[in-house]
């Protein structure tokens, strides 16, 4: 975002003022052609702009090339270790490689890996991270040695004629990756790839990550970001996309806000607001659900419909109007009836929704 280099990859630009962009990985066998690009269509579907797939050998490359048929203009990314002439095998098919400077072990590969991308068009990834630094045991501190270890790499692609190059500086530390990237922001020109690199499971993944995007973009650091969590990558796209959304870098677009609950709640507030937002995901309104008429009401203002627990069962409201008084389960379907519309008006359409 506010890197002054742009890089292309494929369809989409990633730094000098383009939006951030949201990007995953598959884990499926990347010898499986199917399976890979199922779940690279599911992660589009979700959300994700830009995919990284696994290319471990030459018997992945063919896979790869298939892969690639199959997903179109979908932005595609090959993971590529131990061995550089998979990069340069696989560099027609991808839009951008991301490659372990392990592989190569001198200024020849360096070469032979630029001109295939050059001959290509296909963007390159330089990363380092804290369980692979060249000497983990120097006295620097890890954000220099992670800077450090991905500059040397930089300047032999630029000596090489190579310019198209993303960054990252990642680790499992938070406070570690903030003062990384905060150093590599200063240091690069080229566009910053964020991320806490092997973050968790979802419930603690998600949240160690939200706090280290959304303070890194927050200051404007950061031009592609990824949620690394353990399990199924579908997961990692709402979280990114609601980071995004959180700091305004993604439109708002619908979503349900729900009290906390106390003792005054006349409804199952957490019930109610999970059955919402499962059974209308794009629905595009902000759609509230409030435990009791304390502070229900002046939610209600602020929201497009509002549902609110009251003695008898539940109020909806609409504009911050009360429209409609009765059961909760019949007030769940109101809020249903203007799904997808925006609009929110009319009753009993059917949703399925409470019933």
């Amino acid at each position: 975002m506010a890197s002054l280099r742009q890089v292309k990859v494929g369809k989409i630009m990633i730094g000098g003022g383009a939006p951030v962009v949201l990007q995953s990985m598959t884990n499926t066998d990347p010898l499986d052609a199917d399976a890979t690009t199922n779940q690279a269509l599911k992660l589009a579907h979700a959300g994700c702009e830009i995919v990284r797939i696994t290319v471990p050998n030459m018997d992945a490359v063919a896979v790869t090339r298939e892969v690639r048929r199959r997903l179109g203009d979908l932005p595609l990314v090959a993971d590529v270790h131990f061995d550089h002439k998979v990069a340069l095998a696989v560099a027609p098919y991808v839009d951008k490689i991301r490659l372990n400077p392990g592989t190569l072990r001198g200024q020849v590969e360096v070469s032979e890996v630029a001109k295939a991308l050059l001959d290509h068009g296909t963007a390159l990834r330089i990363g380092s991270n804290s369980g692979s630094l060249p000497n983990p045991k120097a006295p620097d501190p890890i954000a220099k040695q992670l800077c450090d270890a991905v500059e040397v790499w930089v300047k032999r692609f630029e000596d090489a004629g190579f310019f198209d190059i993303v960054v990252s500086v990642k680790a499992t530390s938070p406070v570690m990756t903030l003062q990384a990237n905060h150093m590599a922001s200063k240091r690069f020109e080229y566009p910053l790839h964020i991320g806490l690199t092997e973050a968790g499971t979802v419930s603690s993944g998600s949240v160690r990550s939200a706090a280290v995007l959304a303070a890194l973009l927050a200051q404007k650091i950061g031009d592609t970001i990824r949620v690394s969590l353990a399990g199924d990558p579908l997961a990692e796209i709402p979280v990114g996309l609601n980071i995004l959304r959180s700091l305004g870098l993604r439109p708002e677009g619908g979503r349900v806000i729900a009290c906390p609950t106390c003792g005054r709640s006349r409804i199952d507030v957490a019930k109610y607001a999970k059955l919402i937002e499962e059974a209308f995901p794009d629905d595009p309104r902000v759609i509230a659900v409030m435990g009791c008429e304390v502070n229900g009401p002046g939610e209600a203002k602020m929201a497009d419909v509002a549902l609110v627990g009251s003695v008898d069962g539940a109020v909806v409201y609409r504009g911050g109007k009360a429209v409609f008084r009765g059961t909760v389960e019949e007030a769940v379907r109101m809020v249903g009836a203007g799904a997808g519309t925006g609009a929110g008006t009319g009753a009993g359409a059917g949703t399925g929704v409470g019933e």
